[in-house]
């Protein structure tokens, strides 16, 4: 597998302003939503001690450096880089419900604490957060109005996806195509719009704002067919997340999808998924299929492929070279990482 890259410095640079906005937006207090979403954003465990699992905040990031990218400050952006942040947890709280998955980056997940009910309400308490603190940014109401909307486009988009991603499960078979385009949707979708959101929040043109969010689309899908590559070949104790999963509860992943429309490996996964349960000698067949049809080769094509997109377009954006290398480099960074 891939050895990864070091995480690019405009990655940690806005780390500190990024995690005392959360902050600011979730407040203190005993509410158990809000020890809920403490708990999401990983600064404290289950048992409310003091945590550091708040990864990587590739979100918020983006959104901060799009405003300096456009000629702003980070200031400017700091309620859209908190709103992207809350509407990125309020997804995964619902997808790991949605998914079964009782451990996110070696914790249990909300349902696996609290159960399926209260982890829905406290996906849903994280989005309505997040448009709160960016109804609230202190920025001309026009600036406002423009990030609400993109943000609120990027979350109907990303639900759009995730549905698509579901209906996956009960069909035989579905090409690559539909596979990105459900992927554009579910994670390309949040990407561009933090991209968008810092931009339009620093008094951006809705052109040069929207060129930003494309490149962070076209990042989405190199990050996702990366992520479904680590989900088969990554190493779990780098990763936070098994790797086979995935495959034990038959989800059509970029690997799977590949795999099924090989020739040869194709009849042995559609064997092992039409079995109600998967044994782990099935999980292992299915990886060797996997192989032999070249899917993990094929994954990190397809993830370069869409970073080599992502790069052309960032050519022709009116911003220094400075802000175009840190771009660059982000994109690198997201398809080559170990985790």
């Amino acid at each position: 597998m891939t050895s990864g890259t070091a995480v690019p410095p405009a990655l940690l640079r806005y780390r500190p302003v990024v995690e005392d906005a959360l902050r600011a937006a979730v407040g203190d207090g005993d509410d158990p939503l809000i020890r809920t979403a403490r708990y999401v954003l990983g600064w404290e465990d289950e048992a409310g001690r003091p945590s550091n699992a708040g990864g990587k905040r590739v979100r918020p990031s983006l959104c901060l450096l799009a405003a300096e990218a456009v000629g702003g400050m980070p200031q400017d952006a700091l309620a859209g880089a908190a709103a992207v942040e809350l509407v990125h947890n309020f997804s995964l709280v619902h997808d790991d419900v949605q998914d079964r998955d009782a451990e996110r980056h070696h914790r249990p997940t909300v349902w696996a604490l609290f159960g399926e009910a209260q982890a829905i309400n406290a996906g849903d308490y994280l989005f309505a957060l997040a448009m709160r603190t960016l109804a609230r940014a202190d920025v001309p109401s026009d600036r406002r109005t423009a990030a609400l909307d993109a943000l609120d486009r990027a979350v109907m988009e990303m639900i759009r996806g995730q549905w698509l991603d579901i209906s996956f499960e009960s069909r035989a078979s579905i090409t690559e195509e539909e596979y990105l385009e459900m992927v554009r949707g579910k994670t390309g979708a949040l990407l561009g719009a933090s991209l968008e959101v810092g931009a339009l929040l620093a008094g951006a043109t809705p052109e040069l704002a929207a060129g930003l969010r494309r490149w962070g689309e076209e990042i989405g899908l190199a990050f996702q067919a990366h992520d479904d590559y680590l989900g088969v070949w990554g190493d779990p104790d780098q990763t936070g997340k098994s790797n086979t999963s995935d495959i034990a509860r038959r989800k059509k992943t970029l690997p799977v999808v590949i795999g099924l429309a090989h020739a040869v490996a194709g009849p042995a996964v559609r064997a092992a998924y039409a079995k109600p349960q998967l044994t782990p000698d099935d999980i292992a067949g299915v990886v060797r299929a996997l192989e032999e049809a070249g899917a993990g080769q094929r994954c990190r094509e397809i993830a370069r492929r869409h970073e080599a997109r992502a790069r052309e377009l960032l050519g022709v954006l009116d911003l220094a070279p400075r802000w175009r290398d840190e771009l660059t480099a982000i994109g690198e960074f997201l398809v080559e990482r170990a985790s």
